[in-house]
């Protein structure tokens, strides 16, 4: 029982250090997107508009949405040299992290699964895309931000980079999918059309992969907070 009251007061704490900005920011795109993909069914859009829309929102706006608030946690706590003194700061920054990224994660596949029954659900994609449609760009696009956030010792340019590395993506598409070595990092194949089988698999699996090698690095990173106290006292 103390060992319950020792974790919730820990996670609480953690919370109140997180803020209300980072979660919101990661939610924004899945509850909104949600809302979005509702009334257009309501009010009896075209099955293609559907498809499209909720393509958009699993693996467009609800994976950077959680990048760029995963991101914006790093370097905001005013009393991290407290806890960086301690060694466990890379252990204490993953941990809020986490408490941003999961419950994106959870809306974003009960958003799956809402788009499902109501037959918006991108071309192609099986049952398997309740999680792989948007579960692989949300970790390569939460990794890398993190990675830049860390290396860059602030959230800002990370915020920019990512950013601009998915509006890229989404604006050419046609040069990203004619190169072997970018296709593999596209971050929207899982919606996309026409796609050979070869192409989406790997591309499914290099996202992730990708992703956890950032999260290591990251945490190589992490493991010289001195680095951020330089930061500040500049």
């Amino acid at each position: 029982m103390d060992v319950n009251r020792s974790t919730w007061a820990r996670l609480r704490l953690e919370l109140r250090v997180i803020g209300i900005a980072a979660p919101v920011t990661a939610l924004a795109g899945p509850l909104g997107g949600a809302i979005l993909v509702i009334v257009m069914r309501a009010t009896g859009a075209g099955a293609e508009h559907l498809d499209l829309a909720a393509g958009a929102v699993l693996a467009g706006f609800a994976p950077l949405g959680t990048a760029v608030a995963a991101s914006s946690i790093v370097g905001r706590d005013t009393g991290a040299e407290l806890v960086m003194t301690s060694g466990v700061y890379r252990r204490v920054l993953f941990l809020r992290a986490g408490l941003v990224v999961a419950p994106a994660a959870l809306v974003t596949l009960s958003d799956a699964v809402v788009f499902r029954a109501l037959n918006a659900w991108p071309v192609g994609q099986g049952t398997g895309g309740y999680v792989l449609v948007w579960a692989p760009p949300m970790l390569w696009l939460v990794a890398l931000a993190m990675l830049v956030a860390i290396g860059l010792r602030g959230p800002a340019a990370a915020s920019g980079l990512i950013g601009g590395l998915w509006l890229a993506q989404y604006l050419m598409t046609r040069a990203i999918r004619d190169n072997t070595v970018l296709r593999s990092q596209y971050v929207f194949m899982g919606v996309a059309t026409k796609v050979p089988a070869h192409d989406w698999t790997v591309n499914r699996i290099a996202l992730p992969a990708v992703g956890l090698a950032a999260l290591v690095a990251a945490g190589l990173l992490l493991g010289r907070p001195e680095r951020f106290l330089g930061s500040d006292a500049a």
